[in-house]
């Protein structure tokens, strides 16, 4: 028996079913991330791992109850507990539960929540609204463009789609410790912008931009509820640590992460449409709503995507108060829950067609998503898919499919790279990585832009004294960051270049660099160590150069297999294929993981999620892990990434267009399986067992 190489033994180099077809679309297939080792051992900290000398610990005073005047408290004792240094109401009139009207600062935790629990306030509960139901009781008549639309229609169709209030869920919660030291400061913040935290905290701390400094190395996630500023958290401990002249930390528990830091809003979506018998569209009108809780807006829903040819529609939408609190950014804002209303409608309409939902979307699709069509139905086994309804047994499978799309940001933002005598190379940008792979990525792209293996790289991320970058919001990190170092790399690797040629007399031209060898005219010149030893002491510093700008659209497609227990009405996932363009990919590894977490994330949304409000007092019922269900170890599939690399170019968003075609495949696979469509989310087995029941003559 041959006996296997070196190389061969080495984890990520062997194969498995996630990787064989991504071999070869990245810049580099097999480095792992340049944080794992910090993150897997715990050296690596995080703004909540800043638990600083003489510290004063804050936390806020919140409404119990959807709506609710605050009568009174019992101030004096509060202020009475040991270790209390400051307690502050400043709010009377609550309008969701979670609401801060003030808050508390002592010199620990332990005293703040002894205080908390000593102010005892009393409230007065006033009515409340909790869903956009409670507004939107009927549906209203199609209006005349929208009747119009369908003139002409064989085949109509008409229902309504609704999603519920997803939280953020994000590991580590929204807050900062702020190190105050009088004339200068160090904050550890849990954020999405680096730049735009600093920015809003110069006033806080009362002091100059100059004097203080923002680190966020490690950020425990996001998912867009940590962009937008430094937050009213960290603002808050930015104002007591000035004051004071000390240490302040303010970090939500699980509790105040559900109720308070934003979420995905709730959605209802009204859809008539039309089509010809053969498919063809004809048009229609489809209404929106979003339940944007307190919030004055932010409930859109991105449907029609644009993804198929519908044909005209007539689109309204309208977003509707509550007493809930209001929506944040949350990956892909208002297309997944978009995403599943229109592929639940299409797979209902391909039913009244009496055509294979496949078929209809790829007479309705684009160009390159339905060639991610065909490959993905190859993958996930389609042509194993039965007619919907047509099973008998207990446990019945289901097929569904779904499309995404997301356009890309261009070049931006700023970096640095410094080449030291001993070969050493630092690449710099106060971008954070909120766990994406921002610190990875971009060693990898100066390696690849010097032409030297990615060892002698490391990364200096999240400071705001370092070359500022955008937030990490909208999938613009990396095609913003990545063509800016990228090209500062490169204006490194010319300096060093024109140095050799100077000190041999030659032509720059006459040099290149590859595998971390110089070469001149193609033959081995100089290794890279050597090379930089020519260098002057303080080395090479390069921090302009102009990125190149990706071209089109990030496509994807995703395909769901699962299995239905019709007796307990419980969903077995089985199989995910999640296709997807992403240009010119930097890492493998972490381009996969962005397109597992992003359909876990919608796997999650379509099964468990969730935010419960009592329909009488307006409080959330399930703020916490135990009640608010997120897809877990016994839950997950097989997901398999394929990284779309056909005609693919430049730097493309990558992290919001996974996760939005999920729950609408799971709820298509779904109907395939019961033959019933279950157009509300979650898909939880009372709603299946319903739906069953209804299909056999019964009540839904």
């Amino acid at each position: 028996m041959k006996p296997l190489d070196e190389a061969t033994l080495i984890p990520s180099h062997m194969p498995t079913t996630n990787r064989p077809s991504n071999m070869g679309a990245s810049v580099n297939d097999n480095a792992s991330r340049l944080d794992a080792v910090p993150k897997v051992t715990g050296s690596a900290k995080y703004g909540k791992d800043y638990h600083l000398p003489n510290s004063l610990y804050i936390v806020f005073i919140r409404c119990p109850w959807g709506a609710a005047d605050f009568v009174s408290a019992d101030e004096a004792a509060a202020k009475a507990t040991p270790g209390v240094v400051e307690m502050q109401v400043r709010g009377k009139s609550c309008t969701y539960h979670g609401q801060s009207i003030g808050y508390i600062a002592a010199d620990s935790p332990r005293a703040a929540k002894r205080a908390l629990r000593a102010l005892a306030p009393k409230w007065k509960r006033t009515p409340v609204k909790t869903q956009i139901s409670d507004t939107v009781k009927d549906n209203p008549d199609i209006g005349d463009d929208g009747q119009n639309n369908m003139n002409g229609a064989e085949v109509t169709h008409e229902a309504v789609y609704t999603t519920p209030v997803q939280t953020h869920s994000s590991l580590e919660t929204h807050g900062g410790a702020v190190d105050h030291r009088g004339d200068r400061a160090t904050v550890y913040a849990s954020t999405q912008g680096t730049s735009s935290s600093r920015d809003g905290l110069g006033g806080p701390l009362g002091l100059g931009q100059g004097d203080f400094e923002l680190v966020c190395e490690y950020v425990g996630g996001g998912f867009g509820s940590k962009l937008g500023g430094p937050g009213k958290e960290l603002t808050t401990a930015a104002q007591l640590a000035a004051k004071y002249k000390r240490p302040a930390y303010m970090f939500c528990n699980r509790s105040e992460e559900h109720l308070d830091t934003g979420n995905r809003p709730s959605s209802r979506t009204l859809a008539r449409i039309g089509f010809k018998k053969d498919g063809s569209p004809v048009g229609g009108e489809i209404r929106t709503w979003g339940g944007t809780g307190v919030a004055g807006g932010g409930g859109g829903a991105s449907i029609p995507s644009g993804r198929y040819k519908l044909g005209e529609i007539k689109k309204l939408h309208d977003d509707v108060s509550f007493n809930g609190g209001g929506p944040r950014a949350f990956r892909a804002p208002g297309h997944p829950q978009a995403a599943f209303a229109e592929e639940l409608m299409l797979d209902e309409v391909a039913a009244k067609l009496g055509m294979d939902p496949l078929a209809l979307r790829m007479k309705l699709a684009g160009g390159e998503h339905r060639k991610m069509f065909e490959a993905g139905a190859k993958l996930i086994g389609w042509s194993n898919r039965k007619p919907n309804g047509s099973q008998n047994s207990a446990l019945r499978t289901g097929y569904g499919a779904g499309a995404a799309g997301w356009g890309s940001a261009g070049p931006g933002g700023a970096a640095e790279v410094v080449i030291a005598r001993d070969g050493s190379v630092e690449s710099r940008t106060g971008t954070q990585d909120i766990g994406t792979g921002q610190r990875t990525g971009m060693g990898i792209v100066t390696a690849d832009a010097l032409g030297i293996p990615l060892k002698y790289v490391s990364v200096k991320i999240g400071r705001s004294t370092l070359p500022p970058g955008p937030g990490s919001g909208g999938s613009v990190t990396t095609p913003t960051t990545a063509p800016t170092m990228t090209a500062v790399a490169k204006a490194a690797k010319t300096q060093l270049l024109e140095l050799l040629a100077t000190q041999a007399n030659a032509k720059p031209d006459e040099f290149s660099i590859k595998d971390g060898v110089v070469l001149r005219n193609g033959e081995k010149y100089l290794t890279w160590e050597e090379a930089c030893g020519k260098l002057p002491n303080d080395g090479i510093t390069a921090n302009k150069g102009k990125g190149e700008r990706g071209d089109g659209h990030s496509n994807g497609v995703q395909f769901v297999k699962l299995d239905v227990d019709t007796e307990t009405g419980v969903i077995h996932l089985r199989h995910v294929v999640a296709i997807q363009s992403c240009g010119r990919v930097i890492c493998r590894k972490t381009a996969e993981s962005q397109i597992i977490g992003g359909v876990i994330q919608g796997l999650s949304f379509a099964l468990f999620e969730n935010k419960l409000l009592d329909r009488n007092t307006g409080a959330m019922v399930n703020d916490n892990f135990e009640s608010y269900k997120i897809l877990g170890p016994g839950d997950m599939p097989h997901i398999e990434p394929v990284l779309w690399s056909k005609g693919q170019s430049g730097f493309k968003a990558l992290g919001e267009p996974p996760t939005i075609p999920t729950a609408g495949a799971t709820a298509c696979a779904l109907f395939n399986a019961i033959g019933r469509p279950v157009r509300d989310l979650p898909l939880t087995p009372d709603k299946v067992l319903a739906a069953l029941a209804a299909g056999q003559g019964g009540a839904a």
